[in-house]
């Protein structure tokens, strides 16, 4: 067992969002869109909200230039690219559509478990409780599970980092991580259970290639509902963003996951530089928007995100902006709702969230019987982003960009942008695993 670790943040090599009152020039058209009376999940407005100003967001069926600067300018050079072109895009997918990603908290992390010989001897458990010190002593905290391989090659170990959504213990059978009931799971029969997603996660397959891996409890920072009331977005909303663009769900949980990297960083077994993030589905949109936000993710893998992921909203003929706002009207900030119906009016694309991972490694996994996930248009999007991971000298995507087996991952046979399309429904495998793992193996940096 350890003591209290206190860690102090590089904000440097964070990300901090860019606040309301210091881009009121590029963003007050948009404020004039809801009432600041609107919730955040809600697609309701208050009664004498302004009609939408649809002259700001002029309607396109082509997907907007990310080599264009919004003034009308190329982007010619890298130094255009991660200087201008990158923040107005982090500014426009945050006011427009996830929300403002909140600032960096500092936190005390205490270990309040170790266990040696975890998964039958082949790993160390390590439970590390985060608890934010500038928020109120009742927010809630990040109860972080790390699974370290005790038999690895010489030097640090790179780690997955996942976010899952019914509680740590439901990732492996393994008797010794903790069971939590005091978190929402929306699959009951999980509560209080050990286990139930064990061949999802494949933690002893990741053990065994070599890789640590971490994950958190999504409802630590916010249940997977709309709700508004619990989690940390009481403490983390501010009266300096429009109630239009205060987080929204995935913006929360990326904020979560950033923090958890703010430890695994700080871990001296693991390596910093070989930091990987990985999410299924809703929470693939997730570790999209938080590649995307911070530099320090070396490898990102949206594991069947789809809508409002990695596949394209222009012409989607699966999952719609609207249809996913009015389902799931929690997991996007209240801007991204009046484009229910316009995505043509919409000023970007997922291809502009992908690109922000430029020049690191984006892995795009996909099952061919998941067509709601929309897999040809998520290939679109590599292809459309490719440019950018070649102005940054890259190789970027090889030839389509596509492979459909695990034994395809090859030098020469893949780049920094790559789609692996493998027979499956929407779920996550051992071949899965086995094919993010030798891509990890081949691409991330020595």
């Amino acid at each position: 067992m350890k003591n209290l670790v206190s860690i102090k943040l590089n904000l440097k090599n964070t990300i901090v969002p860019i606040l309301w009152l210091c881009l009121l020039a590029t963003a007050v058209e948009s404020a004039e869109l809801l009432s600041t009376n609107s919730q955040v999940g809600t697609s309701e407005a208050s009664p004498g909200t302004p009609a939408i100003n649809w002259d700001a967001y002029p309607e396109s069926t082509a997907l907007p230039e990310l080599l264009k600067l919004q003034n009308g300018s190329p982007v010619k050079t890298p130094e255009d690219w991660m200087k201008r072109r990158r923040p107005e895009l982090q500014e426009l997918i945050q006011r427009e559509m996830f929300g403002y990603l909140p600032a960096p908290q500092p936190f005390t992390a205490t270990v309040t478990k170790t266990v040696p010989d975890a998964l039958a001897g082949k790993a160390t458990l390590k439970e590390i409780r985060l608890k934010f010190t500038q928020l109120p002593p009742e927010a809630p905290e990040i109860r972080l599970a790390l699974w370290i391989p005790n038999r690895h090659p010489a030097g640090k170990i790179p780690v997955f980092l996942t976010l899952n959504y019914c509680g740590n213990a439901n990732v492996t059978t393994d008797p010794h991580t903790t069971i939590h009931t005091d978190r929402f799971c929306s699959k009951k029969e999980w509560i209080g259970q050990r286990g139930g997603q064990a061949d999802f996660w494949c933690v002893e397959q990741v053990i065994d290639r070599g890789y640590a891996l971490a994950t958190y409890h999504e409802s630590d920072t916010k249940a997977d509902k709309n709700e508004w009331n619990d989690g940390l977005f009481p403490y983390l909303k501010s009266n300096q963003v429009p109630a239009g663009s205060q987080p929204a769900t995935i913006a929360l949980w990326a904020w979560g996951l950033l923090r958890c990297v703010d430890q695994l960083a700080q871990e001296p077994q693991l390596d910093p530089w070989r930091i990987c993030l990985l999410g299924h589905s809703r929470r693939g949109k997730t570790v999209l928007f938080a590649a995307a936000m911070d530099e320090r993710i070396a490898l990102v893998v949206p594991h069947q995100s789809g809508t409002g992921g990695m596949a394209l909203s222009r012409e989607n003929n699966q999952e719609t902006v609207e249809r996913i706002n009015r389902v799931f009207p929690h997991w996007f900030c209240g801007e991204f709702k009046k484009f229910g119906g316009n995505e043509p009016r919409i000023p970007f694309d997922q291809h502009a969230v992908a690109s922000l991972v430029a020049p690191r490694l984006l892995l795009d996994t996909e099952g061919d019987q998941d067509a709601w996930a929309n897999f040809p248009r998520s290939l679109e999007t590599l292809q459309a982003v490719n440019p950018v991971w070649k102005l940054l000298g890259k190789t970027g995507l090889v030839g389509s960009g596509l492979i459909t087996s695990v034994t395809e991952i090859q030098p020469g046979k893949v780049g920094e942008l790559l789609q692996l399309r493998l027979p499956e429904k929407h779920t996550l495998t051992k071949e899965f695993w086995t094919g993010i793992l030798n891509y990890a193996d081949l691409m991330l940096p020595e």
